[in-house]
């Protein structure tokens, strides 16, 4: 009998230091399960605010990740606030001055948002919601006018810059 129990005590404490060595820079799949504006979409009000919704709590600070664009990823930045709903789930940006008129944004999350528990995000199922890799080649070595180099180490996953949502407004 305590033979039994010695084996289960070794099998308990192996789970356990397995768990402790879980690689959170591993990519965990977290569900975008909203975009709004709704990518491809035209005629959006110029006074529109940016929201994204997650299907599970966000780490804070990930807002430095997101982006909007006038133009195309290699367009300038137009200047927002962006805050967190209380449970991390949904972030909704809104741009400093009103938008352009008849002119497409794109809105760009960088590959290194993170999960509330420190997971790198995997963001291939969210081409289903519209999405586009975001790929040095679709930069042309740019983003924002300055070298990839100065868009610092959270942006860039091993063979992409993140995911890119377009709208136009009307």
């Amino acid at each position: 009998m305590s033979r039994l129990i010695s084996i289960a005590s070794f099998a308990t404490m192996i789970a356990l230091a397995l768990s402790a060595c879980s690689d959170s820079t591993a990519p965990t799949t977290v569900s975008l399960t909203a975009v709004s504006p709704a990518p491809s979409v035209t005629a959006v009000s110029p006074s529109t605010t940016i929201v994204l919704t997650f299907g599970q709590p966000m780490m804070a600070g990930m807002e430095q990740y997101i982006d909007l664009h006038q133009g195309g990823i290699t367009g300038p930045t137009v200047p927002m606030n962006c805050a967190w709903n209380p449970d991390r789930t949904v972030i909704t940006c809104t741009p400093g001055t009103p938008l352009g008129a008849h002119t497409p944004f794109c809105v760009h999350i960088g590959a290194g948002i993170t999960d509330a528990a420190g997971h790198v995000i995997a963001m291939n199922s969210w081409t289903h919601r519209g999405g586009e890799w975001a790929t040095g080649e679709m930069m042309g070595g740019m983003h924002n006018g300055q070298p990839m180099g100065m868009m610092g180490g959270g942006w860039m996953h091993s063979d992409h810059y993140g995911m890119l949502f377009t709208f136009t407004t009307g």
